[in-house]
């Protein structure tokens, strides 16, 4: 007579977690000890560093539907759910870079290990992801009356943005979106320009997420132009420089490291600009050269010469005067 055939029963598992990536969040559960009431204390770790904790002591039943695929517990409140804090992003985090996340107990049991993909993950994983960090503000000019422009999603992301637009001092609006590419990380939008909000010289239209954070400025001006292509230039650089100023001081504390490596290239390339900008107006002052490609670089004197060689052909200049040109 044979034995019947015992089948062992499946252990049911303590501990479990999963990457929600549809609502940026960390899930999963965690039981202390079937023998205890004690909730379980888990903690997310980047690269080795512990940058947010809680208790595992939510319904299982909550997070049911998210947590389709993993073998609930026995015990119902033992569920968490984390995001990364945006603290918790520093310079070290790129686009290119592996960020290793795990998941652990108090104690140091792993529950949870993930491999990052750079900035991308990071930022869809962020409870408040930094606004200037995800798009970046490209303007096209303007026409019929507004300005164009598109959003650019930095990381890939494909978090849709919610920016604001304010003209001048007037209260900000919802940015208005008209399409979007098919990968949803291009966004192009159109600012009507109303002609009751705009004042004669200097306007200016700002960028704005919906926490106040500034993304970029554009600037107008209306009336008599008298100053010159690189006058104009210079102008618009120190109102970007302006704005950039105005938008680190702005800021909160939260992934200042991050946000300043952004900023460095962008304002170093603000400062080449001007640097080139001051030299082609020296030249100009000093040399008699113009803005022009087509233009014949001449000095003061060499131009005084061409135009009279019509007419009568004058004494030729010294040295001295020449000299002293280059000099001054």
């Amino acid at each position: 007579m044979k034995s019947p055939v015992v089948t062992a029963t499946p252990a049911i598992p303590m501990r479990d977690a999963r990457i929600d990536w549809t609502k940026g969040r960390v899930i999963g559960f965690s039981v202390a000890d079937r023998q205890s009431d004690a909730f379980e204390v888990v903690q997310l770790h980047l690269d080795g560093q512990c940058v947010v904790s809680g208790v595992a002591n939510r319904s299982v039943f909550e997070l049911a539907r998210d947590l389709a695929g993993l073998e609930l517990p026995a015990r119902e409140h033992s569920a968490f759910e984390l995001q990364i804090p945006a603290r918790g992003l520093h310079t070290g985090m790129t686009s290119d870079s592996v960020v290793h996340l795990e998941v652990k107990t108090a104690q140091g049991e792993l529950i949870f290990d993930y491999s990052l993909a750079g900035l991308r993950d990071l930022l869809r994983l962020t409870d408040v992801p930094p606004t200037d960090l995800l798009y970046d503000v490209r303007f096209r000019g303007l026409a019929d009356g507004s300005l164009h422009g598109t959003v650019v999603d930095r990381h890939r992301t494909g978090i849709r943005p919610q920016l604001f637009a304010t003209l001048n001092h007037h209260a900000p609006e919802p940015l208005a979106l008209y399409e979007s590419s098919a990968d949803g990380t291009v966004h192009h939008f159109s600012i009507a320009l109303r002609a009751d909000r705009l004042v004669d010289g200097a306007n200016v239209i700002r960028i704005a997420a919906i926490d106040g954070q500034p993304l970029a400025a554009y600037p107008i001006s209306l009336g008599a132009q008298q100053e010159s292509s690189s006058e104009r230039r210079i102008v618009a650089l120190e109102a970007e420089l302006a704005f950039l100023k105005k938008m680190v001081l702005s800021q909160n504390l939260d992934a200042l490291p991050a946000r300043l490596t952004l900023l460095k290239g962008e304002i170093i390339g603000i400062c080449s600009e001007m640097m080139t900008l001051q030299r082609v107006n020296f030249e100009r002052e000093v040399f008699g050269v113009r803005n022009d490609a087509n233009h014949v670089h001449r000095l003061p004197v060499q131009a005084a010469a061409a135009e009279g060689e019509s007419d009568v052909a004058p004494p030729a200049p010294s040295a001295a005067p020449v000299r002293k040109a280059r000099a001054s």
